[in-house]
């Protein structure tokens, strides 16, 4: 911005005072005081850009064991009530996104705990299609029985209003446990996740 080549316009104020945290009227003095006033309460202009077919990832943790974190808020619109809820978002390429008629409602959550090793491993990203809440008689779900969110295997039982909440790592979780189905609140069906081979 030295060199003279690109003068130092109202936009690129804001940008370095949101960076550096700091009010633009402290960074210079080449606008009035009112312009650069105005300026400030602007909506921000980091934020990043939600293109269509992006997935976002929530800046919270889903457990594998023993449980993880989950107050999520969003608008009517599907906007997130508290940004910093968001850490970013997965894009993909378009023959992959074919595949998910509505990736709006689809959320990238971090899983840690070892519950679900081997199919989900700790530190992978699940990718929860929240459209689906009912279980199908077998499949990975993100929800909660008491210990917050966790990542789990659910199985409907026939005939009952029982649901089984399985962990992939049996060796070291045991035996299901055996709840009513209105005991388990289901956030959404897993639909695939991203791991490291290691």
């Amino acid at each position: 911005m030295e060199s003279g080549k690109r003068g130092l316009t109202l936009e690129n104020v804001i940008k370095i005072a949101r960076g550096l945290e700091v009010e633009p009227i402290e960074l210079t003095d080449e606008f009035d005081h009112e312009a650069l006033s105005l300026a400030g309460d602007m909506p921000s202009l980091l934020k990043p850009a939600r293109k269509t077919g992006d997935v976002e990832n929530l800046n919270i943790v889903s457990g594998a064991g023993g449980g993880g974190l989950l107050s999520v808020e969003y608008t009517d619109d599907g906007e997130l009530l508290d940004p910093s809820m968001s850490d970013g978002f997965w894009s993909f390429p378009e023959t992959i996104k074919a595949g998910w008629p509505n990736l709006n409602r689809i959320k990238a959550v971090p899983v840690i705990g070892d519950s679900m090793e081997p199919t989900v491993k700790k530190g992978s990203t699940v990718f929860v299609d929240t459209d689906h809440v009912f279980p199908s008689p077998e499949d990975i779900y993100a929800c909660d029985y008491g210990d917050g969110l966790v990542i789990k295997r659910l199985k409907l039982v026939p005939r009952t209003d029982d649901i089984l909440v399985i962990s992939d790592n049996k060796e070291r979780y045991g035996e299901p446990d055996r709840l009513s189905r209105r005991d388990v609140r289901v956030y959404g069906r897993i639909v695939a996740w991203f791991q490291w081979r290691g």
